[in-house]
């Protein structure tokens, strides 16, 4: 449930486009939410869970897992899913006749794009980093008790410049059209960047306004937060840190990537090598990645 904001307070929608096809199969997190619940709100910035953990009333130190005597203190449970932005591609250092394929089965003669699990699995497993980061938040509270979600903080823990001379992996291929939701950006090249809200539109293409926080999560009332992080011509390491209150405590979630920041990196564009995955146009034999023309 989102709490009543003041009108002059909220930012002007921004339309925002679906990437290519098969947002709705490809997503089944999103598409059993949308299914069962209207009022979750979806948030626009990035591979398998994140580790999110705090203690209550203090910020937590990311990189620490959390004590059971924590764990049981949450009021609330915080699922991650971490992926790059569809239309951009992946910085691997590995040779591409030696890289493994996104699918968990790979069919040489398939065209459909690897699904949004694999895709994250992949990326953890071959260490990918992604050149814009795509982080879903699904949070939920552990009981009937209301979180309060005042506000989510990022916070950059390294800056470098862009990779120069990479190897570039597209796991599909052009945005296309059609609409998603997206709440929060990020420009993490920023001095102090922010998550700021951001409009789009649902699978029926009605207008989903832009919402700031605060929100409130239940266990019968969660909400999912999708968060677009643009690292501009950084390459950056970064975290998140979101503040809660309930029944008259409060805290600091710090939500990273199995206990180390999350990293989206920039490259150089004019040197890079760019590979596309063989369902983009085929590769020879069963090669699951050839160069893009």
């Amino acid at each position: 449930m989102t709490l009543p904001l003041d009108p002059s307070q909220r930012p002007t929608p921004v339309a925002a486009a679906r990437p290519a096809m098969g947002w709705w199969r490809r997503h089944r997190v999103l598409r059993n939410w949308l299914g069962g619940v209207a009022s979750a709100v979806v948030v626009s910035v990035i591979s398998g869970v994140a580790l999110a953990y705090l203690t209550p009333g203090a910020d937590t130190p990311g990189g620490t897992p959390p004590t059971s005597a924590a764990a049981d203190q949450t009021p609330f449970s915080v699922d991650v899913l971490s992926r790059g932005d569809y239309c951009k591609p992946y910085v691997v250092n590995a040779d591409p006749g030696e890289l493994a394929s996104p699918y968990r089965v790979m069919n040489a003669e398939s065209r459909d794009w690897p699904a949004d699990d694999e895709v994250a699995e992949w990326a953890q497993r071959v260490e990918a980093i992604p050149s814009r980061s795509r982080v879903t938040l699904t949070l939920q509270g552990t009981s009937d008790t209301s979180v309060v979600l005042h506000s989510l903080e990022v916070e950059v823990k390294q800056r470098g410049p862009a990779l120069d001379a990479p190897r570039v992996f597209f796991t599909e291929e052009g945005c296309g059209s059609g609409a998603v939701p997206r709440f929060f950006r990020i420009d993490l090249d920023k001095p102090n960047p922010r998550a700021l809200p951001q409009a789009g539109e649902d699978l029926a293409r009605k207008e989903i306004p832009a919402v700031a926080f605060p929100f409130k999560v239940s266990d019968s009332d969660p909400e999912i937060f999708v968060i677009e992080a643009d690292p501009g011509a950084c390459d950056c390491t970064w975290q998140l840190r979101l503040r809660w209150s309930s029944a008259g405590r409060s805290g600091a979630l710090v939500i990273d990537d199995h206990g180390r920041p999350f990293r989206t990196a920039a490259y150089v564009e004019a040197s890079a090598q760019r590979f596309v995955v063989h369902a983009a146009h085929g590769c020879p034999g069963d090669l699951a990645w050839c160069e893009a023309a």
